[in-house]
């Protein structure tokens, strides 16, 4: 049996926000659905054979894919012209009937509350928390740290902005509140990158290497963070611990070997044991570290 120090983690809601920001589409062209270039190609597969011209667009590099995307974005909004005062009249109606700010309960954990909510104007979250329980001093002192209150530990916006398409899987906050450890994907691969945000000074720390990560899990000593890798079906079979600040080979925990069984790491609800879980669509295996 695996033994590891004392583990804990937060549970935040991860909804599957994400966005793109959207080029300038090229002048409107006759009503004609653009055509894509064929290019020769043939695959085979379990003893068959079949031709497939447009297996080029696989290769999602291929600026001509980009090209034609553009294309049928532009026929689109051409078919659609007619419509286009009854589609803003629409977007008016439900936005009147969505508040300006939409938030998420708030989950409390030791002296501090969590939580998330987009700002007005703003399209996607931001994930936040304020200290509770104290008092005098220590709580003036804190909300002028943090200014009044509040702290923003993620800002979805911020991260599209800077890269165009963003996608966070996952956010576990460490036991000691110091850091935030969050999977981002930001080409829409679904093949998603460890991030770790060391809360006190802004810096975030990441390894292309840690890729294809699913489900964290923090140490109850915030210096060793479990994760789970998936292979190149997405299955999540692997599970590795880091040490933070370390130069060392992250520790391989569990591998499972199983085809039909994925992986998933999880804390128990009183956080004293995290558990190794093995499922398939029939059966569940699991283990338990402390």
């Amino acid at each position: 049996m695996l033994r590891q120090p004392y583990l804990r983690r937060l549970l935040l809601p991860s909804p599957p926000y994400s966005t793109c920001k959207r080029k300038k589409l090229p002048s409107l062209p006759p009503l004609q659905p653009p055509i894509p270039k064929k290019i020769p190609f043939t695959g085979s597969a379990h003893g068959r054979t079949w031709d497939d011209p447009y297996h080029w667009m696989s290769n999602t590099s291929d600026p001509d894919l980009a090209e034609h995307i553009l294309r049928e974005n532009s026929y689109a909004e051409a078919f659609m012209i007619d419509t286009d005062g009854l589609r803003k009249r629409l977007k008016e109606e439900m936005w009147a009937r969505m508040p300006p700010r939409i938030s998420a309960a708030p989950e409390t954990w030791g002296n501090w509350s969590y939580y998330q909510y987009i700002p007005e104007g703003k399209e996607y979250p931001l994930l936040c928390r304020k200290p509770i329980n104290q008092n005098g001093f220590t709580k003036k002192l804190c909300d002028w740290l943090r200014g009044f209150g509040e702290e923003v530990l993620l800002d979805w916006n911020e991260i599209a902005e800077q890269f165009g398409y963003v996608h966070i899987g996952t956010c576990r906050v460490s036991p000691d509140h110091r850091f935030i450890a969050y999977t981002l994907d930001t080409f829409g691969s679904e093949m998603f990158t460890l991030h770790v945000k060391d809360l006190q000074t802004g810096q975030i720390t990441s390894d292309p290497k840690r890729k294809g990560v699913v489900s964290l899990a923090w140490a109850g000593d915030s210096s060793c963070l479990l994760y789970t890798v998936c292979n190149e079906s997405q299955r999540p079979y692997r599970v590795f611990s880091t040490n933070l600040g370390s130069d060392m080979v992250d520790d391989l925990l569990f591998t499972e070997n199983d085809l039909t069984c994925c992986v998933d790491i999880a804390s128990t609800k009183d956080g004293k044991y995290i558990t190794i879980n093995s499922n398939s669509r029939s059966s569940s295996e699991e283990g338990i570290c402390d």
